[in-house]
């Protein structure tokens, strides 16, 4: 398990997950390795062999160590660079990416080849999936939801050396966005609101909305929508978003 520059000498350890065809037991420990310096590591951790820990980029940081809470699970492949702090309860796919200047809430569930970007603010209980890319400077609120493919874009002008007005969406609480969709710098999506799959969000979306297309437009409210195989009494999601009804 490579765990970034720091030396080896740090009291704290974690368990390796063990390897395809091995179940931990009493009669096989799984090994405990140390974990260096520059990292710190809450108990009851599972870490795969070949993820690196404390990466470090090629920028300055504000601070050289990892922080990861209690519980985590990270799995084979995954980047995790120096300077984050994370939650207890934290669990990655394969072939995650979390960069740099990161802070990020407790039980933070990320799929696999994800990249977080650095110096985002994330919240309690976010769930991104598989092949999302979160830009830099972005900020999601509790309970979010990001679909596969969903692209959280910072740069108003891609290609300039200037960065001065880079800066990534605001996802409210309890916001969910659909596969493949895009939302653009500066947006701000409200709370419990729903982006459809493969829009491309170029406005603010209000709380409890439904958008979709693109550009995306509202279509209805989310106290509005229904489950297509009818499993779900109507307007089932009206718990989680004030019924607003379009004209």
């Amino acid at each position: 398990m490579p765990v970034g520059r720091g030396a080896a000498g740090s009291h704290a350890q974690v368990t390796a997950r063990a390897g395809p065809g091995l179940r931990a037991s009493a009669e096989r420990p799984q090994p405990i390795r140390p974990v260096p310096l520059d990292v710190v590591l809450g108990r009851g951790c599972l870490i795969d062999d070949s993820v690196i820990l404390a990466a470090r980029p090629g920028r300055p940081l504000r601070s050289t160590t990892l922080h990861i809470g209690r519980r985590a699970i990270v799995r084979s492949g995954s980047v995790l660079y120096a300077g984050s702090r994370i939650g207890d309860g934290l669990e990655t796919g394969h072939n995650v990416v979390i960069r740099e200047d990161n802070v990020i809430g407790s039980d933070f569930k990320v799929w696999n080849n994800a990249i977080v970007d650095y110096g985002c603010t994330i919240g309690d209980r976010v769930k991104i999936h598989s092949n999302c890319y979160v830009a830099q400077l972005t900020t999601i609120e509790d309970d979010v939801f990001l679909s596969p493919g969903v692209t959280l874009a910072n740069d108003p002008h891609p290609g300039s050396a200037n960065h001065l007005c880079m800066r990534g969406p605001t996802i409210k609480r309890g916001a969910r966005i659909g596969v493949n969709a895009t939302i653009l710098p500066f947006i701000t999506i409200g709370e419990r609101a729903f982006v459809g799959a493969g829009a491309v969000v170029t406005h603010d979306v209000p709380p409890g909305m439904v958008v979709v297309g693109n550009p995306a437009r509202i279509l209805k409210s989310v106290g509005e929508v229904t489950c297509p195989l009818d499993l779900e009494a109507g307007e089932y999601l009206a718990a989680v978003a004030p019924l607003v009804r379009i004209p």
